[in-house]
């Protein structure tokens, strides 16, 4: 799919300089990758090279970037000025001469270095955090964006259908994971994060993928995502090699309920921590199953993980177009994790599901390849 056009990343632009003057600010910086390439259609990678974009509040906007980008800006969409700096710069003096004249600047607090951050101070700029700032407008997709999830969830259920249709024991679990990453770039994903755990593995819900072996009986807990077109797709679904144990199967009845009743609670102007609530109260009152480790999801969108977060302590309220990933899970420390996630939007008709992989635990075939 192709990315947002030059009039949407304007009326992004607009959007930002008049939250900015609402705020009191005379300009925003935007130091993420995921922020500048919302805001200008540019996709880079900063590393150590200062990459931002200064959105003033009266109106338009610089994009700063190193030489070596300089082709990638100005083949962006956006018309935003684009400025570059050679190796002899740090992109300090560019930023600072972009900001001449603002003295009340909001900036992304957790994505600009502290001597950079100080560097704008001895120039004379106020720093305000202004991360919230920018998220607020981030938050609320619009059609396209939505269109773009959609279309990112519909290549993971394709590899996904794939990987589970191709699962016998004897796989190694790395090397899944690898062939599910090769399947997704050669569908157009420029980033991606498989991550298929088999057995005991799956009890860890960011374990690392090894030289393990499918085996008969094992669990299978695959979460697959994939960002296509600049938008993320994030999907979890469950296996069994070889007809599902008592655990297995209870622990997946119990997440489906969870499952289920998240996404009934992601409503507009529902609280972020309601939504957690509503699978906690599931998942915690079967304890002999295993353990609640983390809350009902996250937002997404250019970035995989968005806030507002779906934990305990938040109390920010959802607004229509967010899109959430729902995912409650159980994990049994030498057994095995059961985990469901898709990805919701929030509407003001109720939540709509983006992504259409069958829900059911898969029975995946018990005899090796070949046999």
């Amino acid at each position: 799919m192709s990315g947002p056009s030059s009039g949407a990343l304007d009326r992004r632009v607009r959007a930002l300089g008049e939250l900015a003057a609402d705020a009191g600010l005379d300009a925003v910086v935007a130091t993420k990758d995921a922020s500048i390439a919302y805001l200008t259609g540019f996709s880079g990678m900063q590393l150590e090279r200062l990459m931002a974009v200064v959105v003033r509040a009266g109106g338009g906007a610089t994009l700063i970037v190193p030489e070596l980008d300089r082709v990638g800006a100005a083949n962006a969409p956006t018309s935003a000025e684009v400025v570059t700096y050679t190796a002899a710069s740090n992109g300090l003096p560019e930023l600072v001469a972009a900001l001449r004249g603002a003295r009340r600047v909001g900036i992304e607090e957790d994505a600009l270095p502290h001597g950079r951050a100080l560097a704008l101070i001895d120039a004379g700029a106020q720093l305000v955090p202004g991360a919230a700032t920018v998220m607020a407008l981030r938050v609320a997709k619009d059609a396209d964006e939505v269109a773009a999830i959609r279309h990112a969830c519909a290549v993971v259920t394709e590899v996904m259908e794939e990987a589970f249709a191709t699962l016998r024991p004897g796989a190694i679990e790395h090397e899944v994971n690898a062939l599910v990453e090769y399947r997704l770039r050669a569908r157009g994903a420029t980033a991606t994060h498989p991550l298929i755990l088999f057995g005991a593995h799956a009890a860890q819900p960011h374990g690392e993928p090894d030289g393990r072996a499918l085996q008969v009986g094992d669990v299978v807990c695959a979460d697959v995502s994939a960002q296509i077109g600049g938008y993320w797709g994030d999907l979890t679904r469950c296996g069994s090699v070889g007809e599902p144990d008592a655990w297995t199967s209870e622990a997946w009845r119990v997440v489906r309920d969870a499952y289920d009743a998240a996404i009934g609670a992601a409503q507009v102007g529902a609280l972020a921590r309601d939504v957690d609530a509503a699978q906690r109260a599931v998942i915690t009152s079967a304890p002999h199953l295993g353990d609640c480790v983390h809350g009902a999801g996250h937002a997404l969108g250019i970035d995989i993980h968005e806030p507002p977060f779906l934990v305990p302590s938040s109390a920010e309220a959802l607004r229509a177009g967010t899109v959430l990933t729902i995912e409650p899970g159980i994990y049994r420390t030498g057994q095995g994790g059961i985990r469901l996630e898709d990805d919701v939007l929030v509407s003001p008709d109720g939540p709509v599901l983006l992504s259409h992989l069958p829900l059911e635990l898969r029975v995946i075939n018990d005899e090796r390849s070949g046999s």
